[in-house]
């Protein structure tokens, strides 16, 4: 760094101990100053220096993630703005970043499948760390940043942009640092990256033993200590953090020989979502399309996406790659989705409201041995007395002891299949989204997850799911709420279609929320005012 505090460090490797007390005694104050005020001044001119020299590596750079313009952030940062942002999307932009201006400045670096998985990690060596931050520092000057340092954990300068000599103020005694960029789509409603960013590990060299070793500042998911002259090997996103897209086509990253090895909560096998559509209409439509904008935005790892229609598609429904599939609902019933063509053995079902609000991973829904994992619902006096309990006990010979929340849930083909040779059916469900109230379990649910429970397939967990009904009064606050935190991984709403939400204006206070919650189109809407090129 190039301030006084620098400076004073320099003072002291130079002029040793001895010679320092007696200047401290016999040189005067103001000759002091002036020679440590030289001290600043020549590194100050040196940093300037090496910077502009990085500043010119970065800028001969390509850099396809750069932002088509910048905007600010409620709380004044710095924003990009990128048409068809995703949370993946950034992830990779983030990356590519980084990697581009190491690889611009010859600085040797490999990813590391780092504990938290929502931000991918990599190493340099510490050797190399004087050049990485002028490298970094440039990099951030040009495509604006922020830099904290991860460990020790100090997060004081988050608010300062990384171009900024005093950003990096904790660089020094940092093992691991953070970076990152603040993205949002044109509408300023979606904003990416305050949980994400890419972190850099300073690995340092261990000569004690014939062969060097590099030795990690801290643990991660495979090993903290790796051989120097280990071979480097391209590795896909998907193994590297669980919330990715799982797809080869795209670029991949590069790690160590050592590092390819799967993850214990990793799902190998395909994953498909199943949307019931069956409510022709504005508020029908809206739903569908929310629920196809969250599969895009926040469980981009689902392989392919069938629309089960029981009324005609809406025209803009449309899929070109073979991601999207609309069938007809021939069979009239929940138990018989496994019957549908081509469906992947593991599912996750979209019953009309059904969303997902955050980034998931297929191990929120499944285990890597493919048991199902149902999130459970309250259970209350009235659930317990409700018809579909009778039916799952007569199923299994077992007792029902918990419900299951509405939105996303994870099912399986051949649990649905065993249920369906029992001969046990649920009784049919009133339509969630004409009724006046919240329902409980629906019966298709909760008869096939306990079924799946009591065979040893299901493993009921999983994380709160937001409910609520359009007619709900105060509506425009808790959608507020939902909008500003965005921390629930699900949410259903309930009761759009209900005279009580279209006469109090709750169904539309629902759908300028949807708007607002999932402003990105998916890929399998077409003919939509956002999508002029194709609206008609």
């Amino acid at each position: 760094m190039t301030d006084s505090s620098s400076a004073a460090r320099v003072y002291k490797r130079i002029i040793p101990q001895p010679v320092r007390a007696v200047a401290g005694s016999r040189v005067p104050p103001g000759v002091r100053r002036k020679v440590k005020g030289g001290l600043v001044r020549t590194l100050n001119r040196r940093e300037a220096r090496l910077h502009r020299r990085a500043l010119r590596l970065v800028r001969k750079g390509d850099f396809a993630s750069a932002s088509e313009r910048r905007t600010r952030t409620p709380d004044g940062r710095v924003g990009h703005v990128h048409q068809g942002l995703t949370v993946d999307l950034a992830r990779r932009l983030d990356h590519d970043l980084v990697t581009a201006a190491l690889d611009a400045a010859d600085i040797p670096w490999f990813a590391v499948p780092a504990l938290d998985d929502r931000r991918i990690c990599l190493a340099v060596e510490q050797q190399d760390k004087g050049q990485v931050r002028r490298v970094l520092r440039a990099l951030l000057e040009e495509h604006t940043g922020y830099v904290v340092s991860a460990s020790p954990v100090n997060n004081d300068t988050r608010l300062v942009p990384g171009s900024h000599l005093k950003a990096w103020k904790n660089y020094g005694r940092a093992k691991v640092i953070r970076l990152t960029w603040l993205r949002t789509e044109p509408t300023e409603n979606l904003w990416v990256g305050e949980d994400q960013g890419i972190e850099i590990e300073f690995w340092t060299v261990n000569d004690d033993l014939p062969h060097e070793r590099l030795v990690g500042p801290r643990p991660n998911r495979v090993q903290r200590v790796v051989s120097r002259d280990a071979v480097g090997i391209e590795i896909g996103f998907e193994r590297l953090s669980g919330y990715c897209d799982i797809d080869g086509d795209l670029d991949p990253s590069v790690t160590l020989e050592q590092f390819d090895i799967a993850r214990l909560e990793e799902i190998s096998f395909p994953v498909d979502a199943v949307l019931l559509w069956q409510h022709p209409g504005a508020w029908g439509e809206e739903l569908l399309r929310a629920s196809l904008r969250s599969l895009h935005q926040y469980a981009p790892w689902v392989d392919v996406v069938h629309v089960v229609a029981q009324a005609p598609a809406p025209a803009w429904l449309k899929g070109d790659d073979g991601r999207l599939v609309v069938v007809p609902d021939q069979h009239g019933g929940d138990g018989h989705l496994h019957l549908l063509p081509d469906i992947a053995e593991h599912f996750l079902l979209f019953r009309p409201g059904a969303l997902l609000g955050r980034p998931t991973r297929p191990f929120d829904y499944f285990t890597p041995n493919g048991t199902t994992r149902p999130r459970r619902g309250m259970w209350t006096a009235e659930e317990s007395f409700a018809p579909w309990t009778v039916h799952a006990y007569s199923a299994t010979g077992r007792a029902v002891t918990q419900s299951f929340a509405p939105g996303p849930q994870p099912f399986t083909c051949s649990v649905l299949g065993r249920l369906a040779e029992s001969g046990t059916v649920a009784e049919p469900s009133p339509d969630g989204q004409v009724q006046p109230r919240l329902p409980g379990s629906h019966p298709a649910d909760g008869l096939a997850h306990h079924f799946a429970y009591a065979h040893g397939s299901a493993d009921p967990s999983g994380e709160t799911t937001a409910v609520v009904h359009a007619a709900l009064p105060g509506i425009a606050l808790q959608l507020e709420r939902l909008l500003v935190r965005r921390d629930l991984q699900q949410l259903q709403f309930f009761g759009l279609g209900s005279n009580e939400a279209l006469g109090r204006g709750g169904s539309k206070a629902v759908v300028d929320f949807l708007h607002r919650y999932f402003p990105v189109p998916s890929p399998f809407e077409h003919g939509h005012p956002e999508d002029p090129e194709t609206y008609t």
